[in-house]
């Protein structure tokens, strides 16, 4: 019963990202990185099968879509995010003690 939970709920987000991306409503990027969320559902309800070849196909699938949603711009703000958080760790540079 989960699984066919999962899949309806993954296909009732993929397919409406596809459609709106080729009719243009939304911009390929936008829609890879919904295609990449719908296809989350579709992970855990073939692994939760047992069904290890298609949980690794919509795996590859959700990481492509997400490396093209990142690539598309799609990330800019958690790049933003990112290298504030790295700021605020960068290193302090400090002279070893010199021993005599």
């Amino acid at each position: 019963m989960q699984v066919v939970i999962l899949t309806t709920f993954g296909n009732l987000v993929i397919w409406p990202a596809v459609i709106a991306g080729f009719t243009g409503r939304i911009s390929w990027d936008r829609a890879s990185g919904i295609v990449a969320l719908g296809s989350l559902p579709f992970i855990a309800a073939y692994a939760l099968d047992g069904q290890t070849t298609a949980a690794s196909f919509f795996a590859a699938m959700c990481a492509l879509n997400a490396w093209v949603w990142w690539k598309g711009g799609g990330g800019d703000g958690t790049r933003r995010r990112l290298k504030s958080w790295a700021r605020r760790f960068q290193g302090v540079r400090r002279t070893a003690p010199q021993g005599a």
